[in-house]
């Protein structure tokens, strides 16, 4: 690697055992040796300064925070003061699924959204699945489009789908390095004529690579969306101690 890259945690990836004991799969996260989280989905009935706090006791810090399109519309507002009192400055859009003019109109409403939240002192980038790399408008794919008409929107690359959607990882990195504060880390397979989530190390994605492209002060988190919970976690970690 060129440079040294520090793997956090999404916490989506342990979403079954959150939401059977929240406090107790903290400690498991802890100990594990993670210390930087990307959040997504429920927090035990926390608040922003609660689940701060909480954190915090296990030396673990949140710096991301998935929020969906539908929580933004309902209250802006309450989003921003969550992410205010949690100490998260970099919110992430996680999903869309559009055609044609619906891509062009989701990027408008993300320029409005991400200015809205650069005078609060936070940025929006947004999070790619397979479909954005492998659908095109107008011959372009739609995650270009995206970035091309939201100038203000930062790009959380999510690598394992890229691959999925038929591009280079690495060369998404490259070109929208200036633009890539938040990458995901995930290996997959294909599988029953699909794609699956795996540990870090089982599958195809060429991680290696796209650990050594990932722009200098980027944060990355691991993520795999069907996991065995606290398992997967050890041995994707495992795996990452393995590549030096």
């Amino acid at each position: 690697m060129t440079h040294r890259v520090s793997v956090g945690l999404q916490l989506y990836t342990l979403r079954e055992q959150l939401a059977q004991d929240f406090p107790g799969t903290l400690d498991a996260v802890a100990t594990s040796g993670v210390m930087e989280l990307e959040l997504a989905g429920e927090y035990g009935g926390l608040d922003g300064p609660a689940l701060r706090a909480a954190l915090a006791e296990r030396g673990l810090t949140a710096t991301a925070a998935h929020i969906g399109g539908d929580a933004w519309e309902q209250d802006t507002a309450g989003q921003v003061a969550f992410l205010h009192g949690v100490g998260v400055r970099r919110a992430v859009y996680p999903w869309f699924k559009g055609e044609g003019p619906q891509w062009a109109a989701l990027a408008d409403r993300l320029e409005r959204l991400a200015q809205t939240l650069a005078a609060e002192g936070i940025t929006l980038s947004y999070h790619n699945h397979d479909h954005e790399l492998s659908e095109t408008v107008d011959g372009q794919p739609v995650l270009d489009l995206l970035l091309e008409r939201a100038p203000s929107l930062g790009l959380e690359l999510d690598t394992a789908w890229v691959h999925a959607g038929g591009r280079d990882p690495v060369d998404y990195l490259r070109r929208y390095a200036e633009r890539t504060a938040l990458v995901h880390l995930k290996d997959l397979r294909r599988e029953d004529g699909g794609w699956r989530t795996v540990e870090l190390g089982a599958g195809e994605v060429p991680l290696a690579d796209i650990l050594a492209a990932t722009p200098p002060g980027a944060s990355v988190f691991y993520e795999q969306d069907q996991a065995d919970g606290l398992a997967s976690l050890r041995l994707s970690l495992a795996y990452l101690g393995t590549l030096g």
